[in-house]
This record gives structure tokens, sequence and C-alpha cells, in this order.
């Protein structure tokens, strides 16, 4: 089974046919993607999907992402064991190796919309970027300081420097689902505010988290604190952990990297939450190029409150009505771990989308070499807000077909709020245990 999939590995980079090369390029949109479609049309061009995606169905509510056209559409058709082999240069290892573990998984694939959009102020910021050097801080309002990638690295730079609304306040619910389809819930409260958003705040840090859990018991009253800097500043990520139990607060150096996300029963990485953040300091980065593949992208269907998680999850994890795949060109990004450094993971391929320059996938590797987790990351546009969001993460065990799903708020009455300010007061150790008594 090892070989199989490395033959597939090796058969993905050498013969996909859908590699893309500057050279052949006339025009790009504002955030650096291509703006035609795809010889075979399986891409539209984005002017034409952009105007497409927002017809609204005959008395939707006014600016409900919920009520867009796309959302009731039906499949054009599914991808299983079967057929698998006829789309194979359109699937990554990843989705491959998903399709061999669950043997009933029908993969829907539904029309292509390039849903990209953002404020008018934003676009302006973005059209005035050619490209930022290296050595040059990346500010809060510089979304893609790399527009035109030449390594592997500006690409997953862009995605961590993208652009997310400014501020974010939420309720969600996570889950570890077994083979069987029984699962397990975290639900956690958390705010995010850039430094653009907070008075008080360090220019150079580039958002401020806190989190604090309400369910199960065991982690009820549980805060979490991170000041999250920029990449390429002098900088490193401080964290802090406020434990109900103990009532005290304390540091925790140890959440980066390949530190257990919490909450995930050791199914994902601390570097893997918000499909990729943190240094990339332990990897050789290196761009494999842009292709056209099959990734998760406006993931509506998860979006209704109207669904029960017991509707939602089953044998094959999440069960596919839920589910939304497009062909989309994405950036093709390999991460090695550097001979001196330590990460449970030895190997990471990323695919990046080429419009909102936003982690769709991830394949990740044991340092054995073998094929060990798939990640997908359900993309959507929030509106009227108007930026792309992730819907929800979702991360494959391929060991055990577990695996942990985030992002979800089906069964709690709150939606996201986005876009406003705060104050550093209110992301501080102090802070902590004053807000342990709310």
């Amino acid at each position: 089974m090892l070989l199989f999939f490395k033959i597939l590995s090796i058969f993905f980079i050498v013969t996909n046919p859908c590699v893309f090369s500057a050279e052949n390029v006339k025009s790009y949109i504002y955030s650096g993607g291509i703006e035609a479609g795809t010889m075979d049309g399986k891409v539209p061009a984005f002017e034409e999907s952009n105007k497409t995606y927002k017809q609204k169905v005959p008395g939707s509510e006014n600016g409900s992402a919920d009520y867009y056209l796309l959302s009731q559409e039906p499949p054009l058709f599914f991808i299983n064991r079967d057929n698998f082999k006829k789309y194979i240069s359109y699937l990554s290892p990843g989705l491959r190796s998903l399709i061999n573990k669950y043997p009933s998984l029908n993969l829907p694939v539904y029309k292509t919309y390039r849903s990209l959009d953002y404020p008018s102020s934003i676009k302006s910021l973005i059209k005035n970027i050619s490209k930022i050097n290296k050595n040059i801080k990346i500010e809060s309002n510089v979304f893609v300081p790399f527009k035109y990638p030449k390594t592997g690295s500006e690409v997953i730079l862009n995605h961590l420097s993208r652009y997310r609304g400014g501020s974010e306040e939420k309720k969600t619910h996570s889950f570890v689902v077994n083979a069987k389809g029984s699962f397990s819930k975290v639900g956690v409260w958390s705010k995010r505010v850039s430094s653009t958003y907070m008075k008080g705040g360090n220019e150079k840090i580039a958002f401020y988290v806190i989190a604090k859990y309400f369910e199960p018991p065991a982690l009820i009253g549980d805060i979490f604190l991170v000041h999250e800097p920029f990449v390429n500043t002098d900088l490193r990520r401080k964290a802090w952990i406020y434990s109900s139990a103990q009532r005290r607060v304390r540091r925790a150096p140890d959440a980066a990297y390949d530190a257990t996300g919490r909450g995930s029963q050791g199914l994902i990485t601390a570097d893997q939450i918000d499909g990729f953040n943190g240094s990339l300091d332990r990897y050789n980065w290196k761009l494999i190029g842009k292709k056209t593949l099959l990734v998760p992208y406006n993931f509506y269907l998860l979006h209704d409150k109207n669904i029960r998680y017991t509707n939602i999850f089953g044998k094959n994890c999440v069960e596919e009505k839920f589910l939304r795949f497009e062909f989309h060109r994405v950036w093709v990004v390999e991460a090695r771990l550097k001979k001196d450094s330590r990460h449970i993971y030895g190997k990471r391929v990323f695919y990046v989308d080429e419009d909102s320059w936003s982690i769709l996938s991830e394949d990740s590797y044991s340092v054995r070499g073998d094929l060990w987790r798939v990640s997908v990351h359900g993309l959507l546009q929030v509106m009227p807000e108007n930026f792309p969001w992730y819907r929800a993460h979702m991360h494959f065990d391929l060991s055990n077909k577990s695996c942990f799903v985030s992002g979800l708020d089906n069964e709690l009455k709150n939606r996201p709020v986005f876009g406003f300010n705060s104050k550093l007061k209110s992301f501080t150790p102090n802070a902590m245990r004053r807000f342990s008594n709310n």
C-alpha cells in the first residue's frame, strides 16, 4: 500500500498535464490569479464566474451568503473507487487516498465559481502591491506581498498575510469522529483581532487571539491567549493558558509547530490550525507549480443552521452530501523537514488557492515517508463583509480512519461577527483572570 501511494505521488507530479507557465499568461486579477479560464473549460474566467456567483435566489435574504444560487445546484457528477482513474490528474494524492480508504465515498463535484471578492478599500491596497522585498516587514495592510511568487515560502507567506476581515468573534464546535461515525464534541468561544483593529496594539503583531472553552465539562472555563507576530519580524509567538481547575495563568511555550492541537486528541498539530500558521523555519520550501485540481470550495451546504450534527457525521467522517468540490487552479508547495529540525511530519504538500491564497488542502507524510494525514479546508465567501473564510476544517487520519473536524456552528444560535475594533487590555494575561469569572 505504501508503494502504491508513492507511485501515485510521482505520477501526480510528473504526468499531470495541468501545469501553467507564466510565459503564456496575458492577464492577472488584482490578487495575482490568472484572469483567463483553462483551455478545457473546467476553470472559468474570473470576471464571468464572479458575476454569475453573485446571482441570488428570488426572494432570498438580502446579503446572506446562504441563499446564493449555487447553494441549490445539484452535483455535476461523483468520483468514487470505480471511476477515480478517469479524473486522476485532477486529484491530489491525498484525495486519491481518501477515495481508496473509504470504499463508499462518492466525492461530489460541482460547477466552479471563482467567488473571491473584497471590500473596495482592500482591493485598492492589493492592486497597488507588486512585490515586497523579503527583508521588508510584512505589515497588516500588505495582504498579498508576493503576487507572482517564485518560491514556496512566498506562497505560504501570502497565505499567512491574506485578508481575513480584520477581526472575528465566533462560537464553534469541533469534533473527533471515529471509524464508526461516533463523535465527541468540544465547544469554544474565540475572538481574533488584527493589530490595525486593536487600540494600543503592537504593529509587529499580526493578530491577537483569546479563546474560552464552554464544553465539555473537563474544559469549561479554560482560556487560551495568543499574540501572533508577523513571520519576518524579530518577535516570536507568545501564548498563555488559564486553567480553571488550578485558577492560574501560565506561559505555553510549546503552543507551536507539532504540539498537539487542543481538543483534537492528537489528530492535528498546532501549526495546522487555519491551514498553516506560525514559523516556516523547520522546513525547506519548494514551489512545485500551479495545477488545476479538485478542491473544497464554496462550502455553503455546511452553513445551514437546520442541519444537526448527527446528520453530518458518519462512517466517511463527513457525509458527502454536505461536501462541495470544484475545479480550481492551485499553487502546489512542498515542505521537507530540515535535517537538524524536529516535527512529526517529514514532508507536507500544500494546495493553495490562486485567487484568495487560502490553503485548501494538505497532504501530511510521516518521517518514514508514508502518507499519514489528509487535511481539507472548506472555503466560502462571507457576505456582506465580503472576504473568503473557512467554513470547516477536516483532518483525516489514514492510519485508523478517524478524523478531526472544526469550525462548525450548526447547533449554536450565534453567527460569527466581523470587522469590530477592540482594546489591547482585553488580550493580556490579566484579562484572562478577569474573563474567567464571566
